[in-house]
């Protein structure tokens, strides 16, 4: 980004690298945090500072992903071979687009192959996939899959300057590890292999709390919204938006969701909306599934209604899915609640904003490629949050996040267990999955840190003490 006109100078800050304030150039007067927007690239250092949790919480995502990656010979860096499953997910988009601009019902047409894959996103979103459609499947699988690294990589950086808002100095090692957290961990593999949009989600997640921290409020509303409109739950986000009071931000998210499902009634009847809205919830969740405890070989969903599952019909035989529907949204609403009481502080904020993300992805079911989403506020904690007690939970909370088996194969990895150990390590494993887990166990040692400080850190400064966002000098 070329440099501003000549204004005053502002000198170095804590942590920078002082060597570019060396050479007389001149940058705005702005926060710390803003002023690596000014500099030019090169100014970054390879490392700036030591961030040995940071890194491991980034780092150990990916030996799974690459696990993957080798396991699937089909697909590798001079290897591309779509088949019936993989790109499975992008070849519904492709044929659900083709079956739109026919006048056809897209919801009910399915991959040659796969009558079991329909589309499940609102209307409008098919018209994204419209100009994939001048070229194959396989192509346009590829464009995707292009597209997918090329916005991971730039969510990276934007989140490395999301974090360097809060203090700390990030170096092209730090970006690297968080893009490699993007397009090659555990569960980014899936969105890439499959051909889905959950990276594109979490990119757009980034992009909105990046345009919130900069006061941008119409792109930060619009890119929350793209989210929800492509997925719906993402608009849980806008629970923040409304305790922040970013009326601004709310109000553009709110008018472009609207405008999305005008959109798809014009354009494709009241019809596709209806069923979008009564059928297809269905059809994902397998709802029918949970009554009584949802099975350990059932699909792999990560979600609170796994373990709640269980809770309930243990001690309510007669209970419904409706039952757990409201079971669940209570209690992810309770844990909200909490971290939503108090956020005068940066890190209570950045907590407040991982449990918004964490019950985004677990109050109704989700895939494991959907728990991206909480990439941001997990990398920016494990940065920011260099001390106090409860940080230990945190890390122990997203290693196990980062294990990427699911119930049915740690449940087998449990029962090797010695003696005593096998029976309640089989009874854990085959009820919650090691990634709902590893996101509980951070949420507890965000708890802990809450209750054991009350907003004061260990040395004793108050975090009440840091200034807002909104507070900072333009």
């Amino acid at each position: 980004m070329p440099i501003a006109p000549e204004v005053a100078t502002t000198a170095p800050g804590p942590g920078r690298d002082d060597s570019v304030f060396t050479t007389g150039m001149t940058v705005p007067d702005m926060g710390e945090g803003r002023l690596r927007e000014w500099l030019p690239v090169s100014s970054r250092p390879l490392v700036a500072d030591s961030h040995a949790a940071a890194w491991l919480v980034a780092l150990a995502l990916l030996p799974f992903g690459l696990d993957a990656y080798r396991d699937n010979p089909r697909i590798g860096l001079t290897t591309w071979e779509p088949s019936s499953l993989m790109g499975v997910n992008y070849h519904v988009y492709h044929v659900a687009a083709e079956a739109a601009m026919a006048g056809e019902n897209f919801y009910t047409v399915a991959p040659p192959g796969n009558p079991g894959y329909h589309y499940l996103y609102p209307p409008a979103s098919v018209l994204a996939w419209y100009p994939f459609t001048a070229v194959g499947w396989t192509t346009g699988f590829a464009l995707l899959t292009l597209l997918t690294v090329v916005a991971g990589l730039a969510g990276a950086w934007l989140l490395v300057e999301y974090v360097e808002e809060f203090g700390p100095a990030l170096g092209w090692v730090d970006v690297a590890i968080v893009a490699a957290a993007f397009v090659l961990s555990t569960h980014s593999f899936g969105s890439i292999y499959f051909g889905n949009v959950n990276v594109l989600l979490a990119v757009a997640v980034v992009v909105g709390f990046w345009a919130l921290t900069l006061d941008r409020d119409g792109l930060a509303g619009v890119s929350f919204a793209g989210g929800a409109s492509v997925k719906v739950f993402p608009a849980l986000v806008g629970l923040w938006l409304l305790r922040e009071k970013e009326w601004k931000a709310t109000a553009v998210a709110l008018a472009t969701g609207i405008a999305g499902l005008v959109a798809g009634v014009a354009l494709y009847g009241f019809d596709r909306t209806w069923y979008y809205f009564t059928v297809v919830p269905g059809e994902r969740s397998r709802t029918a599934q949970f009554v009584g405890g949802y099975p350990v070989d059932a699909f792999p969903y990560v979600t609170v209604q796994r373990p709640l599952s269980h809770l309930l019909w243990s001690v309510w035989p007669a209970a419904t899915y409706s039952h757990l529907v409201v079971l669940s949204v209570v209690v992810c609403g309770a844990v909200l609640a909490y971290f939503y009481l108090d956020v005068s502080g940066e890190r209570e904020r950045l907590m407040a904003i991982f449990a918004t993300m964490v019950v985004t992805v677990l109050v109704f079911p989700a895939l494991r490629w959907y728990v991206v989403l909480v990439y941001l506020p997990l990398f920016a904690l494990a940065y920011v949050w260099r001390e106090g007690p409860g940080r230990l939970a945190f890390l122990a909370g997203a290693l196990l996040f980062a294990v990427g088996e699911t119930p049915a194969e740690v449940t087998a990895y449990a029962g090797d267990l010695p003696g005593p150990l096998a029976d309640p390590a089989v009874a854990l494993a085959s009820t919650v999955s090691p990634q709902t887990a590893g996101l509980a166990v951070a949420l507890a040692g965000c708890v802990w840190y809450k209750t054991r400080t009350n907003g004061l850190l260990a040395d004793g400064v108050s975090l009440r003490a840091t200034v807002s966002f909104r507070d900072r000098q333009p």
